[in-house]
């Protein structure tokens, strides 16, 4: 194909011009193509171009070069001999002579080779022809991503016919480990789409203890320029065999989304004989509607609470507690919009039979609007729920939330900003009765700050050129009235409002630096975000009034490659740590890593830790190392290694993973540049 492009554009920068003379340079100035070379001439009576002797050919980002060059006008034969080059800045062909023929569109090169710099891809063959517009035939040829000329591996095939748009149908396909022939194919055949390529796709392989020994095959489908789908078969010597369908789209402008299916009749588990169907269903999408409403969907559903477990792969998968699904339909104007949400949940640990459904939510809010020239303004939020459960109450809500708020500058030094709020809530239809109830509550809320107090600060070394402190001080003051609400339903958290009477007081610290490169560009960085708070609970009762819970939160970004977060709350009464949070992070760009993060709750018994540690000095091989650890209970949740051999065009992964339910599996993963990977798993689908 960039032969054909290279030659048309010399052929028609050439044909404009009336006669050339034999000088060592010629420029088409109709066209923007340059010619050079040493000797340069034309035969009228034949028609005939002639150029030799460092022969280069320049359009654009394009270039010819080679030793010899003629080209028959009368013909529309293009020859040229004597290191044949043809560039551009993401391709690269040579070969020793070529020749095309421009009214037939045909031509062939001796001893190819080509480059492609973006896939790294590098083709050999004896010969490469185009025998029509999209037809080609590659003889003795080889293909790669690995650079060197022994390459790690390649494939290599006797003869090759390619039809773009259609297939590549090869004979004798061998694949190499260097120059040792390790697979043999006598005859292949696979897709040569220009874009998007249907076929089989490189088949997994692995073991776990759960699963057993595992085999998996996929096909993949293209179903049009905006469909396609992956088709799964999968082999578990524990469990039996898994079928599974993956089905992408887009649709219009932005409609775009993928469904997935996985089914499975599970014959063993944990080496006890069950005969359990299981399956997985999972569509996600988002899209606008005529009228600007925007849909999405994020739905998720299996028939079986253990389907996690047994196929899960990662935290936050096998370990799930619940799975939900969810449908919304929304309408955005300039300061309002309305959403409905159908949310089902299935309970993967109680009865499903309680488990309160969202069927429907619609919210609609106003955001914050000024009142004409005051400094008044106003909200408004509202939110009708269906509450749906099998077994227990179920009802419907209404909810009303109305606001009103002042934002004066005092002296432009200090902002004082007082919203009140009513919250009212209908009830009705409460286990199918026509009865209603209702409850309202005012809720009152205060903020006082200034605008930052900020200085900065001169450095004189490095590349720091100047630092910004900056302070904020506010006071936050929450007031809600003690009401009794305990007639009325209790479906979520809006059903029961705790009072508040308190004032927070806060301070906010951030450090932002300028660095200076040696070009004079500056760039900003943000060291160090710090807050601080502090309640003071203004409640009758003595118990609970004074000064409650402190909090601090903090994030270092000394440099780059060091972050450092922590959110940390004491009950200031009795010193006693409530909840923390601390994440922890050194990286360099050689794939050197640590990551620590612990996390303490103690409203709910939460205390909990993980550990990922990276090593690359050691290239090729890399190192990767992970724990979760549950201090709570002493026990390890998980623990996985991971063994990285890389080279430039290809990696061996090995990887191990120990579970705390007994689960143990190891993965062999060989991965070559653009064709992809051997390993994996596919039962995994609709469990992320």
């Amino acid at each position: 194909m960039l032969i054909r492009h290279l030659i048309l554009l010399l052929l028609i920068g050439l044909s404009s011009a009336p006669g050339v003379e034999a000088r060592s340079r010629v420029v088409v100035m109709g066209e923007p193509v340059y010619l050079e070379a040493d000797e340069l001439s034309y035969d009228h009576e034949a028609e005939l171009y002639q150029a030799r002797g460092d022969v280069r050919l320049n359009q654009g980002e394009l270039q010819v070069l080679s030793e010899q060059m003629s080209w028959s006008r009368a013909t529309g034969e293009v020859e040229a001999s004597g290191n044949v080059q043809f560039l551009s800045p993401t391709e690269t062909l040579t070969g020793s002579t070529a020749c095309y023929n421009l009214d037939a569109g045909t031509g062939r090169v001796d001893q190819g080779y080509f480059y492609l710099l973006e896939e790294n891809l590098h083709v050999r063959g004896s010969t490469i022809e185009q025998l029509g517009e999209d037809d080609y035939r590659i003889t003795s040829g080889t293909f790669t991503t690995c650079d060197g000329t022994v390459p790690d591996w390649k494939f290599g095939a006797g003869k090759i016919d390619v039809s773009l748009g259609g297939y590549a149908r090869a004979r004798h396909m061998v694949f190499y480990l260097k120059d040792i022939p390790t697979l043999y194919f006598p005859y292949m055949v696979y897709p040569a789409k220009t874009e998007r390529e249907s076929g089989w796709l490189i088949p997994s392989a692995g073991y776990s203890k759960k699963r057993g020994f595992s085999y998996g095959a996929a096909y993949y489908q293209v179903l049009g320029v905006n469909q396609d789908a992956t088709f799964y078969l999968d082999y578990l010597s524990k469990m039996g065999i898994g079928k599974g369908l993956e089905y992408r789209y887009i649709f219009g402008r932005d409609n775009a989304g993928e469904a997935r299916v996985y089914h499975i009749d599970v014959q063993e588990v944990d080496d006890v004989r069950v005969d359990e169907e299981r399956y997985a269903l999972e569509w996600i999408h988002s899209g606008t509607l005529p009228g600007r409403i925007r849909m999405v969907a994020d739905a998720l559903y299996v028939n079986d609470d253990e389907y996690f477990k047994d196929f899960g792969e990662v935290a936050g998968d096998y370990n799930r507690d619940q799975v939900q699904s969810t449908f919304s339909l929304s309408r955005n104007w300039r300061r309002a919009n309305l959403v409905s949400i159908l949310q089902y949940t299935k309970n993967l640990e109680t009865d499903q039979r309680t488990t309160l459904q969202l069927l429907p939510r619609i919210n609609f809010n106003i955001a914050r609007t000024a009142i004409g020239n005051t400094a008044l303004a106003y909200e408004w939020g509202s939110e009708y729920t269906h509450f749906w459960r099998r077994e227990g109450m179920s009802g419907q809500r209404l909810m009303v939330r109305p606001v009103v708020s002042v934002n004066p500058r005092l002296f432009n030094l200090l902002s004082v900003n007082p919203s009140v709020a009513y919250r009212q809530r209908y009830y009705w239809d409460l286990d199918q009765e026509s009865s209603t109830q209702q409850t309202g509550l005012f809720e009152v809320t205060t903020r006082v700050s200034t605008p930052p107090l900020q200085r900065t600060y001169d450095l004189p070394f490095g590349a720091v050129g100047r630092v910004r402190h900056a302070i904020n001080p506010e006071v936050i003051y929450d007031y809600i009235p003690e009401k009794d609400q305990q007639h009325i339903p209790r479906f979520d958290s809006f059903d029961r409002i705790a009072p508040k009477n308190r004032i927070e007081y806060a301070l906010v610290q951030r450090l932002r630096a300028r660095l200076d490169d040696e070009t004079g560009q500056r760039q900003y960085r943000d060291w160090l975000y710090l807050r601080l708070s502090l309640l003071q609970h203004l409640s009758k009762d003595q118990t609970a009034k004074g000064f409650g819970e402190a909090r601090a939160q903090l994030t270092l970004l000394p440099v780059p490659q060091v972050r450092l977060a922590t959110d940390v709350i004491v009950d200031s009464r009795t010193n006693e740590l409530k909840e923390l949070l601390v994440e922890g992070q050194v990286a360099d760009r050689s794939e050197n890593y640590l990551r620590v993060s612990y996390n303490i709750d103690r409203r709910t018994d939460l205390d909990y830790g993980e550990v990922n540690l990276g090593l690359g000095f050691l290239q090729p091989i890399y190192l990767t190392y992970q724990q979760r650890y549950d201090f709570f209970t002493n026990d390890r949740l998980e623990e996985r290694i991971g063994i990285e051999y890389r080279r430039q065009c290809w990696s061996l992964l090995l990887t191990l993973r120990d579970r705390t339910d007994g689960e143990q599996s190891f993965m062999l993963t060989f991965s070559m540049l653009g064709l992809g990977s051997v390993g994996g798993f596919s039962g995994g689908l609709g469990g992320g």
